[in-house]
């Protein structure tokens, strides 16, 4: 049984990761040149360049999220390991239904905000915040179920690392 993610899946996986990190390092370059533009200065062309960045990345971003929709549709995943509670797994597949529906919003609010309205940055900011709750509740997720449940979660996503085979040899030994 496949237990761990493609090579391809795993890059795409990371390469969002990093682009979600620079996408809020470069947001605050954005907020700085529309508050200095709305105040009649002159905006700062290292922001300006940062405020690009934002925009092409958000493209980027929507281009990441279509191939990882198309991948996960044509070669699935793995299962989750059978140490991981029922409940728990119906809410993870909630969870990535949230995940991508939020960065497909974000992309579209983001370039309704850059190109049409601004007024739709209001939505944009909702869902960044929203995103953030997402990221913390998978990130704490994985953590929960690699320390409670021993189901190698964050191993089969890890770059470069393959498991050892079957779930059963990461499951807690049964007490005695």
């Amino acid at each position: 049984m496949k237990t761990d993610y493609s090579l391809a899946q795993k890059a795409l996986h990371w390469t969002t990761v990093l682009l979600i990190i620079g996408l809020w390092w470069t947001s605050r370059a954005v907020l700085r040149t529309h508050e200095i533009h709305l105040i009649g200065h002159h905006v700062d062309p290292g922001d300006l360049f940062q405020h690009k960045l934002h925009v092409y990345g958000g493209v980027l971003m929507l281009g990441l999220v279509a191939a990882r929709l198309a991948l996960r549709w044509r070669t699935g995943t793995p299962p989750l390991p059978p140490a991981i509670p029922v409940w728990s797994a119906k809410s993870a597949k909630i969870a990535y239904v949230l995940i991508y529906s939020t960065l497909i919003g974000l992309t579209i609010t983001g370039g309704v905000t850059t190109y049409f309205w601004f007024g739709m940055g209001v939505a944009h900011r909702a869902l960044v915040y929203g995103l953030y709750a997402l990221i913390t509740l998978h990130v704490c997720a994985v953590f929960l179920h690699d320390i409670v449940h021993r189901a190698g979660l964050l191993r089969r996503m890890l770059p470069g690392r393959q498991s050892n085979g079957t779930f059963a040899q990461r499951q807690k030994p049964a007490n005695l």
